[in-house]
């Protein structure tokens, strides 16, 4: 089974119309994230979009954005070290600190990237993928999979990652 059949098969079997509406939003809600690190630092999206991904790595959604508003309020977040590195080469270097595709990724789909997609550990999981990192390879090939069943779809490419992710993860938070 090709990575565009999983998905094809993970999204007919379990995409509901309350599913595809939250995976429709997502994204805008994420750049309102965004949006709000932007106005309290008083920089462009692109940085804010990218100092909200910084702070993806091993976090759930809710304390993601909890650990981004805290560093744009001047307070530094607990965990990861590198997280707070990320966020600081951000506010240079903007996308270009995102070393890592999936951050780098998150922060184009978050700043408004309809053609970001994230390759995650839930996505590598939609996929049936035997490990939660993939190679470089493999993230383009999934990549590649989730843009074409979503123009079957006739949905963007990050709203289909989002659905998927919704799908597999079971919520949007």
């Amino acid at each position: 089974m090709t990575y565009a059949d999983a998905i094809r098969t993970l999204v007919r079997d379990n995409a509901t119309p309350c599913l595809l509406e939250q995976a429709a939003t997502w994204y805008y809600d994420a750049n309102d994230v965004a949006r709000q690190v932007s106005t309290l630092m008083g920089i462009d999206i692109e940085r804010a979009s990218c100092i909200v991904a910084a702070f993806s790595p091993r976090e759930r959604w809710s304390v993601n954005v909890r650990k981004a508003l805290d560093y744009a309020m001047g307070r530094e977040p607990a965990g990861l070290r590198n997280n707070v590195l990320m966020a600081d080469a951000s506010l240079v270097h903007g996308f270009d600190a995102l070393k890592g595709p999936k951050t780098n990724a998150f922060a184009r789909a978050i700043a408004g990237d309809t053609d970001a997609v994230v390759i995650d550990v839930w996505m590598c999981r939609a996929v049936g993928l035997d490990r939660d990192d993939p190679t470089i390879v493999q993230y383009r090939e999934i990549s590649a999979a989730v843009r074409e069943v979503a123009a079957e779809y006739s949905i963007t490419a990050r709203t289909m990652q989002a659905l998927i992710w919704i799908i597999v993860r079971g919520s949007a938070t």
